[in-house]
């Protein structure tokens, strides 16, 4: 086996004279750091508080709530290529901005009309479907407008930083929502949720770093969302990052619905107890984030992308193992989301980071666009798949099958020939009809990506 690489200082986030350098004295980065973790922990408030609106003071049906949760995710499939085109037409930040505003704004009809005595299913569906258009568009610009803040050489050190906060959200926020709604009712905890988002416009109007300009020509939609999947699609690094995920993510929503029925039905535990287990995802998520930069330095950016990845495949080889009652099965249960938690971290702040240092800046947003259509639109797929897996094989029979799968995807992800050279050999992108955009070893190396 080869040693290492070893990357070059551009890629361990280090300047001139192998100073090492770091985001905690850049002030915007910061700035939109403090802002985004605000949105993240309000918005744990708003996905636990608007299914217990419409379930406790609506008496909403199991099919009513999923169709809750459907509209709330189908604007991925309906709008994020077009927020794509959007997100390179215009400023980022303003993008960001309006929709911060307007999730605010969508949001805070819920607790109005709660207290005007109007509320039904009709507006939580519409505040749903509204609240994923803003998220949608937000999620895209956001990934596109981070390399026009902090230079390429910290892109994995901002997607480490910005993955521990989510982190975090998920696991203290959890408890934090479920705290407020018993204090304020679950309508009126939706308010906390549009303050976040409103903090998080303020910190974005006072970041002082100048948007580049982009100017391109404008062509017709479909031509410029064509652009965006032919340059995914042709360059071979993105392609492959592209389907991985797609695969996981299919995969990943079987264990998603197997997962409660084998739990409870299978192995007897309670809700309590499954909830803990699952939330131990997220603290193996944040440890992934505190070390994503290590990994990077160490194997470079697509060795730790695929290690990361593989790793948190097979510690799912840990659910199926669990067997009885007690701890021991729910110890194995808990390592095994930790483990995922960990390893998929690092996958997400390296390819994240690849993206952003592959492609110009002027393509960013419909390349992320691109792959986050390609890479959620599969999510129903695995949802309705699990159901009969679970329903034909039994619960635990269908976690083997689907770990199975998820192993054999990310082995080959592991072995495969680009992602190995992602960082090192992998060539930039050419924007068709203008000037190539260089992006050298250095740069595709660069701090790993989220």
């Amino acid at each position: 086996m080869s040693e290492p690489r070893t990357p070059p200082p551009e890629a361990t986030g280090t300047g001139p004279g192998g100073r090492r350098e770091s985001l905690w004295g850049h002030a915007d980065f910061l700035r939109l750091w403090g802002g985004q973790t605000a949105a993240l922990f309000g918005a744990q408030v708003t996905l636990l508080a608007l299914p217990l609106t419409a379930l406790q003071l609506l008496d909403a049906s199991a099919s009513q709530l999923g169709l809750l949760n459907a509209l709330e995710y189908l604007p991925v499939a309906c709008v994020t290529l077009l927020a794509g085109v959007l997100a390179d037409r215009v400023r980022r930040r303003r993008l960001l901005i309006g929709a911060n505003i307007g999730r605010a704004l969508v949001l805070g009809l819920v607790p109005l009309f709660y207290w005007l005595g109007h509320l039904s299913l009709g507006l939580l569906y519409t505040v749903a479907f509204a609240t994923g258009v803003f998220t949608a568009q937000f999620d895209v610009a956001y990934q596109a407008y981070l390399p026009s803040l902090i230079e390429r050489r910290l892109l994995v050190e901002g997607n480490s930083k910005l993955q521990s906060s989510q982190s975090v959200a998920q696991t203290a926020g959890q408890g934090l929502s479920g705290v407020l709604i018993q204090l304020l009712t679950a309508p009126v905890a939706v308010v906390v949720n549009s303050f976040a988002y409103l903090v998080s416009v303020g910190t974005l109007l006072d970041i002082k770093t100048v948007e580049p300009v982009r100017q391109a020509p404008r062509r017709k939609v479909r031509a410029e969302v064509a652009e965006g999947w032919r340059v995914t699609l042709a360059h071979p690094v993105l392609r492959v990052v592209m389907l991985q995920s797609a695969w996981f993510n299919l995969l990943w929503d079987v264990v998603l619905v197997v997962m409660p029925l084998y739990g409870i039905r299978a192995l007897h535990l309670g809700t309590a107890e499954l909830g803990l287990v699952i939330a131990a995802g997220s603290v193996g998520a944040f440890g992934g984030s505190l070390v994503a930069g290590r990994f990077g330095r160490r194997l470079g950016t697509g060795r730790a992308m695929a290690v990361g990845m593989f790793l948190g495949c097979v510690a799912l080889a840990l659910l199926p193992l669990a067997s009885g009652r007690g701890a021991p099965a729910v110890a194995l249960l808990t390592a095994g989301y930790v483990g995922n938690g960990f390893g998929l971290t690092i996958f997400n702040v390296h390819s994240v980071a690849l993206r952003q240092a592959l492609v110009p800046v002027e393509l960013t947003g419909r390349v992320s666009a691109t792959y986050r259509f390609a890479a959620f639109a599969v999510i129903p797929l695995g949802g309705f798949g699990g159901g009969l897996l679970a329903g034909f094989l039994g619960t635990r029979t269908a976690l083997v099958v689907t770990v199975a799968g998820l192993v054999a995807g990310a082995a080959l992800f592991l072995f495969s020939g680009s992602v190995r050279q992602a960082g090192a050999t992998a060539a930039p992108v050419t924007v068709p009809d203008r000037r190539p955009v260089a992006v050298g070893p250095a740069a595709a190396a660069a701090d790993g990506r989220d």
